[in-house]
C-alpha cells in the first residue's frame, strides 16, 4: 500500500465513499482481474483507492482490538507545549529551592557560632550634677 496525492488509474475515486478527496492509499489491487484484449480498452486498470478520511474512520473502529489510541495533533502538540511550560517552571522552582537551602545553611551557621558581646568599661558617674528645670517666668 502507498500514500498518494493523485489518483493513477481508474475510477479516480474512493472505493468506500466515492469521493475523490487526497491523499488516498493505492491498495494495489486490482480490480481488472486478468485483462484481455477483447476489452474495449485493454490497457486501462482500475485500482482500490481508499481515501484518508475513510482510512481514519476504518482505523477508528479497529484501534481497540490492537490496543491504539488515536489522538489529533493538535492535542499533542498542546500538551508538549504545556509539559515544556511546566518543565521550565519546575526548574525554576528548584533553582529557588536550592538558593533558600544555602541561605538557610548560612543562617543555620551564623547562629550556632557564639555571640561575644564586650563589656564597656565602668563610667564613673560621681561628677555629673542633675540641672534643675528652669524657673517659669511670670506676666508683668
Amino acid at each position: 500500500m502507498l500514500v498518494v496525492s493523485h489518483y493513477n488509474y481508474l475510477p479516480g475515486a474512493c472505493a468506500l465513499c466515492r469521493s475523490s478527496n487526497l491523499p488516498a492509499v493505492d491498495t494495489y489491487v486490482d480490480l481488472d482481474w486478468p485483462n484481455s484484449a477483447d476489452n474495449p480498452n485493454p490497457s486501462a486498470n482500475h485500482r482500490l483507492y481508499i481515501c484518508a478520511d475513510c482510512c481514519i474512520h476504518l482505523a477508528d473502529m479497529v484501534k481497540e482490538s490492537r490496543g491504539m489510541e488515536i489522538k489529533p495533533a493538535q492535542h499533542y502538540t498542546l500538551l508538549q507545549s504545556l509539559n515544556q511550560e511546566l518543565a521550565n517552571t519546575n526548574a525554576a522552582i528548584a533553582q529557588r529551592v536550592h538558593e533558600l537551602e544555602k541561605a538557610l545553611t548560612v543562617v543555620q551557621s551564623v547562629n550556632t557560632t557564639p555571640i561575644i558581646v564586650e563589656e564597656s568599661p565602668v563610667v564613673d558617674m560621681t561628677g555629673f550634677e542633675v540641672v534643675p528645670p528652669p524657673k517659669p517666668k511670670g506676666k508683668k
